[in-house]
């Protein structure tokens, strides 16, 4: 396929799309005004956010570069979904920096922490206060976060090889999150077989959902894009 036609195709079938590519450098204004056109109503875009802002050296104006983000993020408009926010496992628990950052962003920000000092309740008040979202992350490398409600949205990492048998744990946990929250989002890790695990998440979770009272959103149920594509 054309990757003219890749993001029709994609945000035809599926409801939001998480983006490495804003990690390592902005977007052009351009480039996101073209994408916010380019999709159906409901459809979200949950950007990564810059490294300089968790990964960059004491001394780096990460509140500046929030907000240069932050600014920039926006013109994708009502299309913008919770920016990622990633802390590497080097990376203890430091309120401050989180309490700047969230609120330099100024909005929905879903705190990926590779530290388990993380986890923690100063860390989770800070998150409600600004509305947040704890990302809970499925990888083995990492340590898996609590589902923890702190905001109207719900973050999910599902970063394996799934059977059908090894998502049903995955299906129970986002049908709950689903149940009390606007909006789930759940992202696969960019690989060929993510977009057929997302689909049958889907599909899966709208099967579960049957017959029972339905809930307030449905899952934006995706995979990772490649840098390739962001860079579109």
């Amino acid at each position: 396929m054309a990757g003219s036609r890749m993001l029709d195709y994609y945000s035809a079938r599926l409801r939001g799309v998480e983006l490495n590519g804003s990690f390592y450098r902005l977007p052009p204004a351009t480039t996101l005004e073209k994408w916010a056109t380019s999709t159906p109503a409901g459809f979200r875009f949950c950007m990564k956010a810059n490294r300089g802002l968790t990964y960059s050296a004491e001394g780096f104006d990460r509140v500046g570069l929030a907000r240069l983000f932050a600014e920039r993020m926006r013109t994708l408009g009502a299309r913008l979904g919770p920016v990622l926010l990633q802390f590497p496992p080097v990376r203890q628990r430091n309120i401050a920096l989180l309490d700047s950052l969230l609120d330099a962003v100024q909005t929905t920000t879903a705190c990926e922490f590779r530290h388990e000092s993380w986890f923690h309740p100063e860390t989770f008040e800070v998150i409600r206060r600004h509305a947040g979202a704890l990302v809970v992350t499925d990888e083995e490398k990492w340590p898996q976060a609590p589902l923890v409600e702190l905001g109207p949205s719900a973050y999910f990492r599902l970063r394996r090889g799934y059977t059908s048998r090894a998502l049903e744990p995955w299906v129970e946990k986002i049908r709950s999150a689903l149940g009390s929250h606007d909006e789930v989002h759940v992202y696969f890790k960019h690989d060929p077989q993510a977009p057929r695990l997302a689909l049958r998440l889907q599909r899966e979770i709208s099967e579960a959902e049957a017959g029972s009272r339905p809930p307030r959103r449905r899952p934006s149920t995706t995979t990772p894009a490649a840098p390739g594509v962001a860079r579109r």
